[in-house]
């Protein structure tokens, strides 16, 4: 029996019958029709064994890393492990996976760069300026030729720049296609786990951040990484935002210079620039793995003649500036739907921690109020919809360094509601 099946090019969604508009992702004209499922086919079934837990041998064969980026992988790489890379364009995939396969290289493995988007000159071109002298590179984009190199030359080690611009001809659909990701990454994790090749995958992303292609992509690796910046900037934070070989938790400040991506010891007063602070402006820091890195938080209220007041945030997330505005308006009594309000994260960065709420709300109260905050205050506390200040675990580390950085802290410990920060500054 024959069932058609119709699938989403964009999320992967599969439904039963044609839809103009996917209910999934809510894209439209993106539901297309798949090769029919036969059903009832006879099926090969193969004896299965079961083996003690106690039993199993728990020493993974893995390839000793060193170089710039060692530590982040915990100076070693997984035989046959999968790791899915991706980021805004620009913001140095290519780069980091170019230097990644010279350390491999110098560690004394052999590791083959598949270009499928760039020329071999433009490859050669940041090679040159990168310092990378001993790294195989090939340009191809069908997977089949792929495929059989890796089979015949079995290197330690593969990158192939990147999985949407990599095409099968057994599969009729154009590159990028949801269909097409799907396949070719299967084949490439087939081939990678069987002949034990530690293989880097690079994916584009959409413009909502998630990876580009099926969900199922994020599954079938072993490790998702995500590079993280900013075009104004030459911070970038490369995190794991999946990973079976260890804990995802840490991350990797790193600063893009003439020379490629380099590794940033300790980034905690990268953006800290002392001088004469003026009202709407409160230092606070934001946490990037083990370590805190103060930034610069300023904001602007100006009186606004239009019935909707404006709403600008760069580096800050708008939905969080509206909740925080919500709660100053509420339990405090400023009339935020009278001004427009601007925030800025100086230096291009942008947070995603909470602990930056109180940095953002000090500043907001002090642009109001038009005072000024004490020289080397910074503000970390998180803000609940009750209006009080909330300090977490992760969050300790943090203050300790603050601390003995000389900064005085407006945190949780020293201030419990917003009330209480107001009068402070």
């Amino acid at each position: 029996m024959a069932k058609k099946v119709y699938v989403c090019r964009n999320c992967g969604a599969e439904f039963g019958k044609w839809y103009g508009r996917c209910p999934n992702c809510g894209e439209w004209g993106t539901i297309e029709e798949q090769a029919t499922v036969k059903r009832g086919a006879k099926l090969s079934l193969k004896p299965l064994k079961a083996v003690k837990v106690s039993s199993i041998n728990t020493e993974a064969d893995t390839l000793p890393l060193k170089g710039e980026f060692s530590s982040f992988f915990s100076y070693e790489l997984s035989k046959g492990g999968v790791y899915l890379i991706s980021g805004t364009p620009g913001v140095g995939k290519s780069t980091l996976l170019l230097q990644l396969a010279e350390d491999i290289t110098q560690s004394g493995f052999k590791t083959i760069y598949f270009t499928a988007e760039e020329s071999l000159s433009q490859i050669g071109s940041r090679a040159s300026r990168l310092g990378v002298k001993d790294v195989d590179v090939v340009s191809e984009s069908k997977l089949e030729n792929i495929v059989a190199f890796l089979e015949l030359n079995v290197p330690h080690s593969a990158i192939l720049d990147s999985i949407h611009t990599i095409f099968s001809e057994q599969i009729d659909y154009i590159p990028g296609g949801i269909q097409q990701v799907k396949y070719c990454a299967e084949k490439l994790i087939e081939v990678a786990k069987s002949k034990g090749i530690t293989l880097f995958i690079v994916a584009h992303i959409t413009k909502s951040g998630a990876i580009a292609g099926p969900k199922t992509l994020e599954h079938m690796v072993d490790a998702v990484l995500l590079l993280e910046g900013d075009r104004n900037s030459d911070l970038r934070v490369l995190r794991f935002t999946k990973n079976r070989f260890g804990s995802a938790e840490d991350v990797l400040i790193l600063e893009m210079t003439k020379e490629g991506l380099k590794t940033v010891p300790d980034p905690t007063l990268k953006f800290f620039e002392k001088r004469e602070f003026t009202d709407g402006i409160c230092y606070g820091a934001t946490v990037e793995g083990r370590y805190p890195i103060v930034l610069e938080v300023q904001a602007l209220c100006v009186k606004t003649p239009l019935a909707v007041p404006r709403r600008v945030s760069v580096g800050f997330d708008i939905n969080r500036l509206n909740m925080l505005l919500a709660v100053l308006e509420k339990r405090l009594g400023i009339p935020f739907f009278k001004y427009d309000v601007y925030v800025n994260i100086a230096g291009g960065i942008k947070v995603s921690s909470t602990a930056t709420d109180a940095a953002v709300a000090s500043a907001l109260i002090s642009s109001i109020k038009k005072s000024t905050l004490p020289d080397n205050t910074i503000a970390f506390s998180e803000i609940d919809l009750t209006g009080h200040l909330r300090l977490f675990d992760r969050d300790k580390r943090a203050l300790d360094k603050l601390e003995k950085l000389g900064f005085n802290l407006i945190t949780a410990k020293q201030v419990k509601s917003v009330k209480q920060l107001y009068e402070i500054v």
